[in-house]
């Protein structure tokens, strides 16, 4: 129970902050009272979905999309509202100060906000936001190769030249474009390494996550020294309720 009454605290606090910012924006109720309507549902269906998990069950499409709608939407905001406290707590000093100088001039105890560091709050909170919608939607399929040349002084010579593909956190279950998955298998094939290391996480929670994608990732060549693999903490069922 104390731990709803902290969370809903804690949201409330945030939110708060946060419209608070918004509004040295624009102060246009029709702007306004939608996003008011927006981050309202949101919590809703964000405090519905944690209620909802089903540990027998694990990640799925709900949990993932509530996932990232907390992400998307607060995480910019817990950095709104850490400028704006900052701001309320520098307030806070500067009133106490003026006060017991006996400064009478000033008509309220605190300062009036600051405009600026609520907007550079915003164009802060912005760079996460933008980056985490870039990241879900194309940054996902940006796949890249990363070539490193490694030295070791007690590599015998006969690795010198020798070539490894390591690839990782698959997260099968959050693929959505095969011709973007099998780009990133050409990507592997073109690289004709000597060795081949997937190091964990193929899929979120579940094998049959993999099912669709066998036979696209069966494309990856044999290379000269093999396929190897090991299991990441979600393969092995670690956000499940398992026999």
């Amino acid at each position: 129970m104390f731990r709803w009454i902290f969370f809903i605290a804690f949201v409330l606090l945030v939110e708060l902050y946060a419209f608070q910012a918004f509004k040295t924006i624009t102060k246009a109720r029709w702007v306004l009272v939608p996003y008011q309507i927006i981050s309202l549902a949101i919590i809703v269906f964000v405090i519905y979905s944690f209620t909802q998990f089903d540990r027998s069950i694990g990640q799925n499409r709900q949990s993932l999309i509530t996932m990232g709608l907390v992400l998307l939407v607060f995480i910019p905001k817990i950095i709104v509202t850490l400028f704006m406290l900052g701001e309320d707590v520098y307030r806070v000093f500067s009133g106490a100060i003026t006060h017991f100088m006996g400064d009478t001039s000033e008509t309220s105890f605190l300062p009036e906000r600051r405009k600026f560091v609520s907007q550079a709050a915003l164009g802060i909170a912005a760079v996460p936001f933008l980056s985490l919608i870039y990241g879900m939607t194309i940054g996902k399929y940006n796949f890249k190769v990363i070539k490193q040349t490694l030295f070791f002084d007690d590599l015998p010579a006969s690795f010198d030249g020798m070539t490894i593909t390591q690839i990782s956190d698959v997260h099968s279950g959050s693929f959505d474009n095969p011709e973007k998955i099998q780009y990133a298998i050409d990507l592997i094939n073109e690289q004709q390494s000597d060795l081949v290391l997937f190091t964990g996480d193929i899929v979120n929670t579940h094998a049959t996550e993999m099912h669709p994608w066998i036979d696209t990732f069966r494309k990856i060549h044999n290379p000269k020294f093999g396929k190897y693999s090991v299991l990441g903490n979600h393969d092995y069922g670690e956000y499940v309720t398992w026999p």
